[in-house]
């Protein structure tokens, strides 16, 4: 198993890795991304042993309930490239599919995720296809590619990329249907990234997103071989929706969790918000909060029941019940922004003019700070100022509204959130309920 710092190290490798303009030349040091790559190697040290044998959680496909509950509670407390590694373990579920196309595509697929687990490295998924990408000439060594996907979440602090077509492509578009892993440092790859890591000299007042941002890359592919023990599908349309719905599943789980945690936050800090201005007893805040309350405690539920109706695979690993997973994300998305607003509405305008934690610090404003940001002899200014950071990191400033648009988009945008919750449910014991009311028997 590597350690934070043999991570931190693996990462120059001399990959073409670009952000601003400018060639990254060491994420492990750079200002911004290496704070996410610190991110990364805190869960590699948390959970790094000597013991012979040892792998980190993110490796194992859980086979119980017990197991299923203990993944999603390391998941969520880790960085999203651990997500995305395990959602690419996963796909050992569809290892015997790919093997019937081809045993060649089933052999590439476990030598791949063996080579992850033991030799302790980070994959993102490459699967948001930009027009241009595909397969431009095979040959008996394997294939060459060229195009760009988009939206690979880590992918400027990972070693491998796992590129999968984004969903099941057309009869004639046998040059898109290709799926493979290839180092993210293999001649012709570029990456072009962005992140909602704060740019602050001081980030104090940004205490959500300083912990809990990670690039974002546009990868470029300008003539990329693929080598044949690389690939794990090759012009075989029928199959080509098979990576991507299985690589969803911990996406979909981690954002489902994140989003009943970050439901329980938002009404944390509108209740203390508003305790904090005096105004927590006032009838219109009062039922504010009372629709924070209902948001919050059905998103938890909506998860629980998710983990709770877990199901069981053909390999044997079990799964969030995808139909709860569905209805969850689409009822948290459709409603986030009111609630969002509520918490607005009961903090006020110093949400955004609140001064930041070196004003505080200053000798010369630091009683200003406390004297006009307190609400009374039980309520510190610097308490207060702190509550006001969060929400607006939360719900008003530049991580926000990655947050809000990434957990939109996941599983495809709320449209195809609300369909797959409608295809995934189990419509014939409804009907089955509506026929015995209606005292039909045939």
């Amino acid at each position: 198993m590597l350690t934070g710092n043999q991570y931190r190290e693996s990462l120059r490798d001399g990959r073409k890795s670009f952000f601003e303009g400018k060639l990254v030349e060491d994420a492990a040091a750079h200002r911004l991304f290496g704070i996410s790559a610190d991110w990364v190697a805190k869960t590699y040290d948390r959970y790094h042993s000597t013991d012979a044998g040892a792998t980190n959680p993110m490796y194992k496909t859980p086979t119980t309930a017990a197991e299923l509950a203990a993944q999603m509670d390391f998941l969520l407390n880790a960085d999203p490239t651990a997500s995305s590694t395990a959602g690419s373990m996963a796909l050992r579920a569809v290892a015997h599919e790919i093997g019937e196309l081809n045993p060649a595509y089933r052999a590439n697929l476990e030598r791949f995720l063996d080579r992850l687990r033991d030799e302790d490295l980070r994959v993102a998924v490459a699967q948001d296809d930009l027009s241009s990408f595909r397969v431009v000439s095979r040959n008996a060594d394997g294939v060459i590619v060229s195009g760009g996907k988009q939206h690979v979440v880590g992918g400027a602090l990972v070693h491998e990329l796992f590129v999968v077509p984004s969903k099941a492509v057309g009869a004639d578009e046998k040059d898109r249907a290709i799926a493979f892993a290839i180092p993210v440092n293999a001649p012709g790859i570029k990456l072009i990234s962005t992140t909602t890591q704060p740019r602050a000299h001081d980030d104090r007042h940004f205490p959500y997103s300083r912990d809990h941002s990670i690039p974002d890359s546009l990868v470029a592919f300008e003539n990329v071989f693929v080598p044949n023990d690389r690939i794990f599908l090759n012009g075989e349309v029928a199959h080509s929706g098979t990576f991507s719905e299985t690589l969803g599943i911990w996406e979909r789980a981690r954002s489902t969790a994140v989003q009943a945690d970050q439901a329980e936050i938002l009404l944390g800090v509108a209740r203390t918000v508003a305790e904090m201005n005096g105004v927590a007893d006032a009838s219109h805040i009062r039922d504010k909060l009372s629709a924070m309350a209902v948001y919050a405690r059905l998103c938890r539920a909506g998860w629980e029941a998710a983990l709770a109706n877990a199901q069981t695979n053909a390999a044997g690993m079990v799964v969030p019940d995808d139909s709860y997973i569905y209805a969850t994300r689409a009822y948290g998305v459709t409603n986030y922004s009111e609630m969002a607003g509520w918490v607005h509405d009961i903090g006020g305008a110093l949400i955004l003019t609140a001064p930041a934690v070196a004003d505080y610090e200053n000798e010369a404003t630091r009683m200003y700070v406390e004297k006009y940001m307190s609400t009374g002899a039980t309520v510190r200014g610097e308490d207060r100022m702190r509550i006001f950071h969060l929400i607006r990191d939360l719900t008003a400033d530049t991580y926000s509204g990655w947050s809000k648009l990434n957990n939109q988009m996941i599983g495809g945008g709320l449209f195809a959130q609300r369909l797959s919750a409608l295809d995934t449910y189990p419509m014939d014991h409804a009907k089955s309920k509506a026929s015995s009311a209606a005292h039909i028997t045939d």
